[in-house]
């Protein structure tokens, strides 16, 4: 689905959000992979990367001497012109598309062009160069919004706030540890990416159809040259296996779930009704009809949506896998595309989040005042009844259990309740009374108290949050570190192979 010129013109050009131009960029990188899906159906096995295993392919033989170094030169030439554009741009929509712009660049030499083929089924292995193409945009997607979720975390470990179990107040948190428990998530999730990363990168290149081929090329020189971590070593299995676009899907589908239920959680702290957090005015929806409506979810709104179409693809992928044979079949030709699309519409939800999360203000006083109304500090009052006044846990339970149903009854808020009505309780439920003070009581039932004193490890005590957080700037940066290793070591085997091409070509 693509979107509309006023869709992305709304949102690019947001007026008085300066950032919001630089944000457009996350529908300009869409609309410029829908474009080219457009003008390439069959993207896969086609374009840059199906000239840069072309190029490998002739560099092989010629080093394993199939073709003699006048050959070489000659398809060489030919594929430089073609990738430069000096030729005829590469057909689509057919499986010989690129013999024929090889023909035309070559002068109509046939026998020569279909050289470029010899021993080598056609879409192995440009799909993995374009998952790997995507994977390496989208993790650096990824360690953005990672960046982002720990900056908003560390400006909010005293912001003390409910935290929920079935839609109801639990017990107190603080808004940093629950943006903590998102980016772990996602840390989570970018180890399954960079999981699928490496089962990506691996050569299928030199598989023939089955069996492998006769002529002596060196398929790990291939994998050097084309920067491909391993090599997937029995040729049945390249054609046969697509478990690495699964495998793409999965991850994301994992990244999107938790994505979906966090933009959901800001969606309800933002309502009217709720008032935790409020979002910059500039980034709000509004309505056609109804001049009131200023909606500061609407983008969340769209994350969801567009994670909606990851989890529908990652589906789609099962599905054309389910019930195939193991071998090369059409059905499985499709998992890359659809993994590439996956790919494609997780970044735009990301965007769509990151921008949101930059526009979050937390309303912290609001915050304070749901959890200090509350009963989600309760299980202090009946831990100190076990600690402190010999009760058992079951019937401290039950005492105060019974003293927030009086409370509800009664109207009382948490900071409103006295220790008489904690005996009261204790008195209907046939337990001893605790004799427990007011004062000490509503210290009991204080959110900030409660907050504080639950520091062990991985507590939401701020000190804790804050320690978590210093730990998890060597993990972003250790994450960072992998994906320029990634870079480099693609960097280095363009350049590897590019002197590769140019030697061969001067020969």
């Amino acid at each position: 689905m693509a979107y509309s010129k006023e869709i992305i013109e709304f949102h690019r050009y947001t007026p008085g959000v300066p950032e919001a131009e630089a944000w457009g960029t996350v529908l300009d990188d869409y609309m410029d992979y829908i474009h080219g899906r457009e003008q390439d159906p069959t993207k896969h096995s086609g374009g840059p990367n199906r000239l840069k295993v072309d190029l490998a392919w002739i560099v092989c033989m010629r080093q394993a001497d199939i073709i003699d170094g006048a050959t070489a030169r000659r398809l060489l030439s030919g594929l430089l012109s073609i990738q430069s554009g000096a030729a005829a741009a590469v057909q689509t929509r057919s499986h010989g598309f690129a013999e024929r712009s090889l023909i035309a660049a070559l002068g109509g030499d046939e026998d020569l062009a279909s050289l470029v083929n010899l021993g080598r089924t056609l879409q192995e292995p440009m799909s993995r160069l374009d998952l790997r193409d995507s994977l390496i945009q989208f993790i650096d997607k990824l360690l953005l919004m990672l960046e982002q979720l720990r900056a908003l975390a560390l400006d909010n470990t005293e912001t003390v706030m409910p935290g929920h179990t079935h839609l109801s107040q639990a017990q107190p948190i603080t808004l940093a540890a629950y943006l903590l428990s998102l980016f772990d998530g996602m840390v989570r999730g970018l180890e399954q990416i960079e999981l699928a990363y490496r089962a990506t990168n691996r050569n299928s290149g030199g598989c023939g159809a089955t069996s492998g081929i006769t002529w002596p090329v060196d398929r790990w020189q291939m994998t050097e040259l084309l920067g491909f971590d391993d090599l997937v070593e029995p040729t049945y299995d390249s054609e046969a296996a697509q478990d690495h676009s699964l495998s793409i899907l999965f991850a994301l589908t994992n990244i999107m779930v938790l994505l979906s239920k966090s933009t959901m959680d800001f969606n309800i702290w933002g309502m009217e009704e709720t008032g935790m957090i409020k979002i910059d005015p500039a980034w709000h929806g509004v309505s056609s009809m109804m001049p009131n409506k200023s909606i500061p979810g609407t983008l969340f709104e769209r994350s969801r949506i567009e994670a909606s179409w990851v989890i529908g693809y990652m589906q789609m992928g099962v599905s054309f896998c389910k019930g195939e044979p193991h071998a090369d079949m059409l059905p499985m030709l499709e998992v890359p595309k659809v993994a590439l699309d996956a790919l494609a519409r997780a970044g735009v939800a990301m965007g769509y989040f990151r921008g949101m999360l930059g526009a979050v203000k937390p309303q912290r006083e609001q915050m304070l005042a749901y959890a200090r109304a509350g009963f989600s500090c309760s299980t202090e009052v009946a831990a100190h009844m076990v600690k402190a006044l010999n009760y058992g846990p079951r019937r401290a339970h039950r005492v105060v259990a019974t003293m927030v149903r009086l409370a509800r009854e009664r109207g009382l808020k948490a900071y409103e309740v006295s220790g008489e009505l904690l005996d009261e309780a204790a008195r209907f439920a046939e337990e001893r009374e605790p004799g427990i003070d007011s004062d000490a009581l509503r210290r009991l039932l204080d959110p900030v108290e409660f907050v504080r004193t639950h520091d062990n490890t991985g507590g939401v005590a701020p000190e804790q949050t804050e320690r978590m957080l210093a730990d998890r700037r060597s993990t972003l940066e250790s994450a960072r570190e992998r994906q320029r290793a990634r870079k480099t070591k693609l960097e280095q085997a363009e350049a590897r192979l590019q002197e590769a091409v140019h030697t061969m070509s001067a020969d």
